[in-house]
C-alpha cells in the first residue's frame, strides 16, 4: 500500500533531495523482482502503451499486459492517456513514482526542515547547485563616498543571509564585500547589492539603470519609471532584479531603502515573500521591481512586515 510521498536527504559528497513513496507492504513492490518486469516499469519512467514496450523488448505483448495490470493493481502506474490506432484505442500508462522505500511499524521519525526544490529554482541564477552564487556587497560602515555616508544596511544582511543559506551547503565561503573592497573583476559576476546609492557605492554605479531607484539628489525619494510614481515614506524599500550592464549571463539584485528602515522592508519582503516578489511589478510583469513599504506591527519600533504597494 502507497503511503505517503516525502523529499528524501542523502549525501555522497553532495546533497541532494528526490520524491521517494514510503511503504509498509512489501508485497507491494512484488511485480519489480521479475527481471522482465523490471524492464517492463523501467520504460513507464515515460508513457508508453503495452504494444509499443513489446515491440521494443521483443517479446509477446500479453506478457507485457500481465504486468501493466499487475503495475495498476499496486498502485505503481497509472493511465496517462488514450490514442485511436488501427480501429483500436490505444491506452498510454507511466510510473507514478521513481523511487521507493519500505518502513516497518516501529521505525522512530526526527523531524528535518528539507528546503523546497521549487523555491530553489526561483532564486536562480544566485543560488546554484547548492551554492551561492553571487557575491553580496554591502556599504562599508566608515564615512565614504561623496556623502561621506556610514552604512548600516549589513543588520539586514544578515537576514538575507539566513534566509538564502536555508538553500545552500554553506561550504563556500566568504560570500561578501564591503563596496569599498569590490574592484573591476568583481562586477561582472552575479552581485547582491544591499543599499541605496549614498551607502552603497556599487549601487550607485547602477542606481539610474534600474526601472525603480532611488533619486540621491532629492532627499533620496524613490522613482519608479514603470508608473512615474514617487514614493517619500522612510519606510519605502525597493527589489530590482536586471541584467548585469558588464555581462549579458549574470543577473544583479538590489535591496535597498530610502533610509534603513526601507532597506529593511525590502529585505522582509524577499525572506517573507518571495513568490509575490517574483510576480513582477504589478504595472508591467515582466519587469523584475517591486517597491514595498515597511510597518511596525507589534509596535516595538523596529519594522517587521512589508507590503507591496508596486
Amino acid at each position: 500500500m502507497v503511503m505517503t510521498k516525502y523529499f528524501l536527504l542523502k549525501s555522497n559528497g553532495t546533497k541532494e533531495i528526490a520524491p521517494v513513496v514510503l511503504l509498509k507492504d512489501p508485497s507491494t513492490l512484488k511485480p519489480l523482482t521479475s527481471v522482465l518486469g523490471w524492464k517492463v516499469f523501467t520504460m513507464l519512467s515515460e508513457p508508453h502503451c503495452p504494444v509499443e514496450i513489446a515491440r521494443k523488448l521483443g517479446v509477446h505483448e500479453q506478457r507485457v499486459y500481465y504486468f501493466v495490470r499487475k503495475f495498476l493493481k499496486a498502485g505503481l502506474i497509472r493511465e496517462m492517456r488514450t490514442e485511436q490506432r488501427h480501429g483500436a484505442v490505444a491506452k498510454f500508462y507511466a510510473a507514478e513514482h521513481g523511487a521507493f522505500a519500505l518502513m516497518s511499524g516501529d521505525v522512530a521519525f526526527s523531524k528535518l526542515s528539507v528546503t523546497s526544490p521549487v523555491r530553489s529554482r526561483l532564486l536562480e541564477p544566485f543560488v546554484k547547485d547548492g551554492a551561492l552564487n553571487a557575491t553580496i556587497v554591502v556599504g562599508s560602515p566608515d564615512p565614504h563616498g561623496p556623502w561621506k555616508a556610514r552604512a548600516s544596511d549589513a543588520c539586514c544582511a544578515i537576514d538575507f543571509a539566513l534566509f538564502m543559506g536555508a538553500f545552500t551547503t554553506g561550504e563556500n565561503v566568504p560570500n561578501y564585500r564591503l563596496d569599498i573592497e569590490v574592484r573591476e573583476k568583481d562586477l561582472k559576476g552575479n552581485l547582491v547589492l544591499i543599499g541605496g546609492p549614498t551607502v552603497n557605492m556599487i549601487t550607485r554605479k547602477i542606481n539610474k539603470r534600474l526601472p525603480v531607484f532611488i533619486d540621491a539628489t532629492d532627499d533620496r525619494n524613490i522613482v519608479s519609471t514603470i508608473s512615474k510614481k514617487t514614493y517619500t515614506s522612510d519606510s519605502s524599500g525597493m527589489i530590482n532584479i536586471i541584467e548585469n550592464p558588464k555581462n549579458k549571463n549574470a543577473r544583479i539584485l538590489v535591496l535597498a531603502g530610502k533610509r534603513f528602515a526601507g532597506t529593511r522592508a525590502a529585505i522582509i519582503a524577499w525572506v517573507k515573500k518571495l513568490d509575490e516578489v517574483l510576480e513582477g511589478n504589478k504595472f508591467d510583469r515582466n519587469v523584475m521591481s517591486r517597491v514595498v513599504k515597511g510597518y511596525d506591527m507589534n509596535g516595538d519600533g523596529v519594522i517587521d512586515t512589508a507590503e507591496f504597494v508596486e
